[in-house]
């Protein structure tokens, strides 16, 4: 059959159809006699060669699936090589959850067409900075996850869960990644909720705080006219959504700290195997080679005493006559000045400096300081 298929006698169509195997498998065939016509010994195709998947695979697929609605098939890739070393396609682990467990995999709707995102050319250029809300875990009022990503190499910078979206978390959050990286030639933000003129959480003016703070770092503060605009950052917020609800059930998780370090061996994961489709380097990868090649625009961190300085809450208080001030439902000495308004620098259940005037944006230096008590 091979012989006539080879002298043209039978077309193709018709010596698979014979043969009872498909094109590609006839052509496969033609190829193996070719090399070896004389010792050439066909052989039953044998069915079905994949091999069985392990037991503790299996039984992980079936312990998280009802965690995982709506479906994630990346995420259950990752995780089977993550704790088990059991290398799967995404495909592969769909084709095989459809398979195995149908009743879990409801029909999804097909979702929007995707934007073509363009990024910088070095890193530091951009930092894309927000925060999300969310039924991370059940709890009496959402907790939130703030995430930090670099625009170039779209490496995830840190990530925290808090239980609140205020000013003083961000500060302490973006103090981490200052002090591990240096510092950004802009942040990018949004301008709707926490960076905008209010904030619903700790009633402060959140847009002033936050451009006050790093622009006297020298961070430029860019506002996203639109969640699309920031959509790098969007799309993590997205994945983790998809990804950290399900993990934190399966993990019976409902407390900051363990919450904390798997969202940390997720960045981790994510930061060394996920692959940009357009560049095909992972963040890591990416963020090396910019530092290779000299494509960088971080800047050299200001001194721990600046830190404390900027990234603080800056609040007003009138001076009583006795040289005291209220605050936080207590009465404060302070060194004797003739001010009648002074400036109090405070780091929530930390501690709090009192200076004469607010420092200067354009020469930022830690003035004269009248009081400084622990709380």
């Amino acid at each position: 059959m091979l012989s006539a298929f080879n002298a043209g006698q039978l077309d193709a169509a018709t010596a698979a159809q014979r043969l009872m195997v498909s094109p590609s498998r006839l052509y496969a065939l033609r190829h193996q006699w070719l090399q070896h016509k004389q010792a050439f010994q066909p052989q039953s195709s044998g069915g079905n060669h994949k091999p069985e998947w392990p037991a503790q695979a299996r039984l992980f697929l079936a312990q998280i699936l009802p965690h995982s609605q709506p479906l994630n098939f990346a995420l259950l890739a990752d995780e089977l090589a993550r704790r088990f070393q059991f290398q799967r396609s995404r495909a592969v682990v769909a084709a095989y959850v459809r398979q195995h467990f149908p009743h879990l995999v409801p029909r999804l709707k097909p979702g929007p067409k995707p934007r073509r995102r363009w990024q910088c050319a070095a890193i530091g250029e951009l930092w894309q900075h927000d925060s999300s809300p969310h039924p991370w875990w059940p709890a009496e009022s959402y907790p939130t996850l703030i995430l930090t990503l670099d625009d170039h190499s779209r490496k995830i910078l840190g990530g925290t869960f808090v239980p609140s979206d205020t000013t003083w978390s961000h500060f302490c959050h973006l103090r981490l990644l200052l002090e591990k990286y240096g510092l950004p030639a802009c942040l990018y933000t949004d301008g709707l909720s926490l960076f905008g003129h209010r904030s619903p959480t700790d009633r402060l003016d959140t847009h002033s705080q936050f451009q006050r703070a790093f622009t006297a770092m020298g961070v430029h503060h860019r506002v996203a006219p639109d969640a699309q605009a920031k959509g790098k950052i969007e799309r993590r917020f997205q994945v983790f959504q998809k990804r950290l609800v399900t993990l934190l059930a399966y993990e019976k998780i409902t407390d900051f700290p363990p919450a904390n370090q798997i969202l940390q061996s997720q960045i981790d994961w994510h930061n060394t195997n996920t692959r940009c489709r357009t560049t095909r380097l992972t963040p890591n990868q990416a963020w090396e080679k910019a530092h290779d090649d000299k494509r960088s625009k971080l800047l050299t961190t200001p001194s721990a005493p600046l830190l404390d300085l900027h990234l603080a809450i800056h609040l007003q208080r009138r001076v009583n006559h006795d040289n005291t001030l209220d605050f936080l439902g207590r009465t404060w000495p302070i060194t004797q000045t003739k001010k009648k308004t002074v400036t109090l620098i405070h780091h929530p259940n930390q501690c709090f400096w009192v200076i004469p005037e607010p420092p200067d944006p354009k020469y930022p230096r830690w003035p004269q300081v009248l009081a400084h008590h622990q709380l």
